[in-house]
């Protein structure tokens, strides 16, 4: 009998040690300050639309951050307030060891450039078709659309977002112009010429005719005769000669 008591004696005293615990870890938790902020935004291709030290700036104008209590911070904030600048595509927020916040950060990549005239400024536009500002700190390399507004780029875009992979034509490809009748003209890096390409139709198959015929004219020695490449005939590239 006396054996039982002591039994249930020591599991009362445990329960009430475990609880006591319990509460002081709560209360320290809830007393704990962050002591640092880590951020870390990933690079794109060596691209820097987006630096540590903007996303730092951008967060320590709402909260210092360090010194501010954890259960203070709102982390679904600290995403909305990182996401205001422009180049930002994914945010990733969370406390670490040693009362670290960590802010992960990667950027929106510009694919291509869209020029509509010398009213309004340029623009990028990502993978996605949406607009970024141009950067103060960062031009990209990456090819220029001629068109006389926005809605007039989706044929340019997709040429340039069905070659942007491949290393051959995202390296050929510098400015494509659209006329006012929404067809292209591509102008490229490589040879003198204007290549009339047209409309975004057969898109697969007047690449390979083009690339057929910048192989023949590099072997031959002849890629700087042609003013311009016309791939818009079935089944034939029409080259018209400087004279």
């Amino acid at each position: 009998m006396i054996q039982k008591i002591l039994t249930v004696s020591a599991a009362i005293l445990l329960v009430i040690s475990c609880g006591a615990l319990v509460g002081f870890a709560h209360e320290a938790e809830e007393n704990a300050r962050y002591g640092a902020l880590e951020v870390d935004v990933q690079e794109i291709d060596g691209m820097f639309f987006v630096d540590v030290a903007g996303v730092r700036d951008q967060i320590l104008s709402h909260d210092s951050i360090v010194g501010t209590f954890i259960a203070d911070i709102s982390l679904q904030r600290v995403i909305e307030w990182v996401r205001t600048i422009p180049a930002v595509d994914d945010v990733r927020v969370y406390p670490g060891l040693n009362r670290v916040l960590h802010v992960h950060v990667t950027q929106r990549k510009p694919l291509a450039r869209l020029h509509t005239g010398p009213e309004e400024a340029d623009v990028y536009l990502d993978r996605q078709g949406r607009v970024l500002p141009l950067s103060p700190y960062y031009t990209a390399r990456v090819p220029i659309i001629h068109a006389k507004n926005a809605e007039m780029c989706g044929d340019a875009f997709e040429l340039i977002q069905a070659t942007h992979d491949d290393l051959l034509w995202s390296a050929f490809i510098d400015q494509v112009e659209v006329a006012p009748d929404g067809s292209l003209d591509i102008i490229p890096r490589l040879g003198s010429s204007k290549i009339r390409f047209g409309s975004t139709e057969n898109l697969d198959n007047k690449l390979n005719k083009l690339h057929v015929f910048y192989r023949e004219q590099i072997a031959r020695g002849n890629l700087n005769l042609y003013k311009r490449i016309d791939l818009t005939y079935q089944d034939q590239v029409v080259a018209q000669r400087y004279y």
